[in-house]
């Protein structure tokens, strides 16, 4: 996830008078731990800014709730279903006392009217935000795809030496093997 700092702002293609103006007109929510911030499967058009505290993202897959991320303060979530207006594919808690800046739809539309420009440099950080992060989940990807050709290859390998032992199933041979030793000592 991405981190806002001192250096690297939240919109990066913001001015930064404008992104303030942004973080300023959106509304404070705060939350206690194991509070629901928002559920899967929610119509919601707001970007979620982390200004203290951490959250637990999961997603539920049938009956069993699956980690996704924790994030913490700098951290946001909420961007995809606020630029396709498709539902929540997650559910975040709170997962310390937490406090959020909700930057909803009506906010953007508020600074757009006003600046007609704004609206290109908002969504262009938006896509910059959705860029780094599908690069990030490409690095995962191919990380875990070297760790099933890994395993894939050292399996073949052991198969294939396992082929070279006497009997079809060698297994059953070392184990009559050990069990005939136990019976002539």
């Amino acid at each position: 996830m991405v981190a806002t700092t001192q250096t690297t702002r939240f919109l990066p293609f913001l001015e930064p008078a404008e992104e303030s103006a942004v973080l300023s007109t959106a509304p404070i929510k705060s939350f206690d731990p194991g509070q629901l911030v928002l559920d899967q499967n929610v119509q919601m058009k707001t970007i979620f800014l982390i200004e203290k505290g951490a959250v637990r993202v999961e997603r539920r897959e049938g009956t069993e709730m699956v980690p996704l991320a924790l994030l913490e303060a700098g951290e946001f979530f909420g961007e995809m279903s606020f630029i396709d207006g498709a539902p929540t594919s997650a559910r975040v808690i709170a997962d310390a006392p937490t406090r959020l800046r909700l930057i909803d739809e009506a906010t953007i539309n508020g600074l757009i009217s006003k600046d007609s420009g704004f609206s290109g440099r908002f969504y262009r950080s938006i896509a910059a935000i959705l860029a780094e992060r599908l690069r990030l989940t490409s690095m995962h990807l191919d990380t875990l795809i070297e760790g099933i050709d890994f395993y894939s290859r050292t399996r073949a390998e052991i198969e294939a030496a396992a082929a070279k032992l006497p009997g079809l199933d060698w297994r059953s041979d070392l184990v009559s093997a050990l069990a005939k030793g136990e019976r002539e000592v």
